[in-house]
């Protein structure tokens, strides 16, 4: 049994000749003003202006963000009350891609987190992004380190326990 054979949608999909009920036809397409946005994102992180990243993200209440090791946010006040300095923040990677379809779409990336101290990380991102009267606003975001699966155990271990290497 694969993932996809759990869900209902998936089911209803594979009896409907491949469309869950109520979907449509219609496909995802590229989308500039999503890349924009998030790169706009970036770009306001980086410059230490938490306040101008913080007006690309939704105040819907479905929002959710999620990082690693245990790190995930739903709460609005919480979310928007971080601050970084200048420098600090997202550099985009090679390939930023984003997808629409009517007022939803994503967005793919593997940026790089430079540190305060000018350390950096390779990271891989995902958001899902709305159309909102501003423009297109951030409603999810995920963005972590890759750990290779031969390594998560120990580590979830290590985090959450204190158990030694």
């Amino acid at each position: 049994m694969t993932a996809s054979d759990m869900t209902p949608a998936s089911s209803a999909a594979k009896a409907g000749g491949g469309r869950p009920p109520g979907g449509s036809a219609g496909s995802m397409r590229p989308s500039s003003g999503i890349t924009a946005t998030m790169l706009e994102f970036y770009c306001r992180m980086l410059e230490g202006d938490a306040d101008g990243a913080n007006d690309l993200i939704s105040y819907d209440p479905a929002l959710v963000f999620i990082g690693s090791a245990g790190e995930w946010v739903d709460d609005q006040d919480s979310l928007r009350n971080g601050r970084l300095d200048p420098g600090e923040g997202l550099e985009p990677g090679a390939n930023p891609t984003a997808w629409e379809r009517g007022d939803v779409g994503w967005f793919v990336d593997q940026p790089t987190w430079i540190f305060g101290d000018g350390s950096r990380a390779e990271m891989r991102m995902s958001a899902v992004l709305q159309r909102e009267p501003d423009g297109w606003r951030i409603v999810h975001a995920h963005l972590s380190i890759g750990v290779p699966d031969n390594q998560c155990v120990m580590l979830q271990r290590r985090w959450k326990y204190g158990v030694p290497s």
